[in-house]
């Protein structure tokens, strides 16, 4: 064996030491691969990436932490949607109100959508209703059909969590211009709580919401074995509480909705941050998704 040393260069105590490093490594792999199944419990398609920043691991890089999961196959798998939720009424009278649009607060603006969710064979349908400002859900609905009375209890679920009554069309409801959006009811409730009306022309104008969708549906409910209506219910509620109680959010410096919330309750209007909305203005060349709050 002095020959081996020799010949590799090195002693017979480093080489002791060189083992006992790699053991204590793989006792420390085995606690990380243990924290990220344990997140994933919560969080079943948090990014590795925000898990760490979030989390912040003692004892390891972040590169070499992402290197951990994906190694032992924890990369977050994409899926598409195949069914269509919004059918487009040509005669809409509601215009953009979103362009050149800046937010310095929450109950400034809020974007309402509808998307699906398939349990068996069976399509069911989720519409969100989310302040952009915080990307707090302040109301939602489950429905096995599209109607607008849907939408309605989504938006009076968002008054309700709001507890106002009258907004002094301060605040900006935005949706697509789906016929649940014009209908006579709808529109009566938004008046009555004197709130603005916007209608997007096209799809990448309600872009929030939208990623709101994807979140709940494929990051969280996607992994549940649902197969009814009702565990798709107690499923969804789960779901919502955690996105706004429990997932940090990059675009509100590491904090959850809730969170966020809380924090600018303590700031001046001049120290809040400024959120400036995406819209279809191509001279302006903004991703939508790259829109954050500017500190």
């Amino acid at each position: 064996m002095k020959h081996l040393y020799a010949l590799c260069g090195i002693s017979k105590q480093g080489h002791y030491r060189m083992l006992r490093r790699i053991e204590e490594w793989k006792v420390k792999e085995s606690l990380y691969v243990g924290l990220i199944l344990q997140i994933r419990e919560i969080h079943p398609a948090m990014g590795l990436r925000t898990m760490y920043d979030y989390y912040q691991p003692e004892g390891i890089g972040r590169d070499a932490f992402i290197s951990i999961g994906l190694y032992y196959g924890f990369r977050v798998k994409a899926y598409r949607n195949l069914c269509r939720t919004t059918f487009s009424s040509p005669y809409s009278r509601y215009k953009n109100l979103l362009v050149d649009k800046v937010l310095t607060d929450i109950n400034q603006l809020w974007t309402s959508d509808i998307t699906y969710f398939k349990v068996n064979d069976k399509f069911y349908y989720i519409v969100f209703v989310l302040d952009v400002y915080s990307r707090f859900i302040v109301g939602y609905s489950l429905a096995d059909n599209m109607r607008a009375e849907n939408n309605i209890i989504a938006l009076k679920m968002a008054l309700k969590t709001r507890k106002q009554k009258k907004f002094k069309r301060e605040l900006i409801h935005h949706s697509d211009r789906g016929s649940q959006y014009i209908s006579e009811a709808y529109v009566s409730l938004l008046n009555e709580a004197e709130i603005s009306i916007s209608m997007c022309n096209e799809v990448y104008e309600n872009a929030h919401v939208e990623r709101v969708n994807g979140t709940i549906k494929n990051q969280y409910l996607i992994y549940k074995n649902i197969t009814n209506f009702d565990e798709l219910a107690n499923e969804l509620k789960t779901a919502i509480h955690t996105y706004n109680y429990q997932r940090p959010h990059a675009a509100l410096k590491g904090l959850t909705p809730f969170a966020f919330e809380q924090y600018i309750k303590e700031l001046n209007n001049e120290n809040k941050p400024n959120l400036p909305i995406w819209t279809c203005d191509y001279s302006k060349n903004t991703n939508p998704n790259q829109t954050i709050l500017q500190f």
